[in-house]
């Protein structure tokens, strides 16, 4: 059991869980106290000629009681990228973005897997999103594939499925609060995933970073994970469980865009693999972070 293809197979599932570690939910209406004077609308806008480089860092602590062992996996996926814009789309946002560099890599008392990704760097595709973050045209991104070791086959429309967080509809002001509610459901040829989740967030101040005035925004999570995985000789792999969270954003009011992003999620759960006749209980914590650098 505990050999280099159990531990692939959870790096496999884990980087799913990387690509939809924060909630898509898009449109969730304020109040009418939200639209008083002195708010503020927040959106996605990306000043033309302007090139924004981001780097984004999530590092996944697995722990498993395997037949009564502890067994710790350490996942962890870093990606530099260019975003700027590429005019409008109707009222939504085109947006070019170019891959500097991807790692990906697992570490295990079995071994390791993954490491540098050379098939993604230097390339550039388009995307388009509304105002408010939501992903409305992902096609490009699609068409460009990689293979990671230990995970299989992937595309970039799962990593920018939701790389811009959502935003609030119509006007807030420091101290306003809502609540979203979505649910993420996907499918590919090995994997499935199916999340709701439930975010309660607040608008809590006006801070000037760097001299920009950013929006600072904090929200608590909670939802369910159901994933799973196939894998050929070893069969499907089902991972699930509740979690909680938390998030914190930092968006530049005037010029509309994403300064910072944290996330972090805790999952208490179990991984069952029916054809092994195998299941045991795993903590899976995910921290994240994905902010603009010069």
């Amino acid at each position: 059991m505990k050999n280099l293809s159990f531990v692939k197979f959870v790096f496999a599932s884990a980087i799913m869980l990387i690509l939809f570690t924060v909630s898509t939910a898009y449109s969730q209406q304020k109040s009418n106290e939200a639209q008083q004077k002195g708010s503020i609308k927040l959106e996605y806008n990306y000043p033309a000629g302007t090139t924004f480089k981001y780097v984004s860092d999530t590092k996944i602590v697995l722990d498993m009681d395997i037949n009564g062992s502890s067994m710790f996996v350490n996942i962890w996926m870093n990606m530099g990228c260019q975003v700027k814009s590429a005019g409008k789309e109707g009222e939504n946002l085109k947006l070019e973005i170019k891959i500097d560099s991807m790692i990906q890599n697992v570490e295990s008392p079995e071994g390791s897997a993954g490491g540098s990704i050379s098939d993604v760097k230097g390339k550039a595709f388009n995307i388009i999103i509304s105002p408010a973050g939501k992903s409305i045209d992902l096609t490009e991104a699609h068409s460009i594939v990689y293979t990671v070791e230990g995970s299989g086959e992937r595309n970039l429309e799962e990593t920018f499925l939701s790389y811009f967080p959502a935003l609030p509809e119509g006007g807030v002001k420091p101290g306003d609060t809502w609540v979203s509610n979505d649910t993420v459901d996907t499918k590919s040829p090995t994997d499935t995933l199916w999340m709701p989740m439930e975010s309660s967030y607040k608008f809590e101040d006006i801070e000037t970073i760097d001299g920009i005035e950013c929006a600072k925004i904090s929200a608590t999570l909670s939802g369910t994970r159901k994933m799973t995985n196939q894998s050929q000789g070893m069969g499907d792999r089902h991972t699930s469980g509740p979690f909680t969270g938390t998030q914190e954003l930092l968006i530049a009011v005037k010029e509309g865009y994403l300064v910072k992003e944290s996330v972090t999620t805790k999952m208490t759960g179990n991984i069952e693999m029916p054809d092994q006749g195998y299941s045991f209980p795993v903590v899976m914590t995910i921290t994240s972070t994905n902010e603009i650098v010069k």
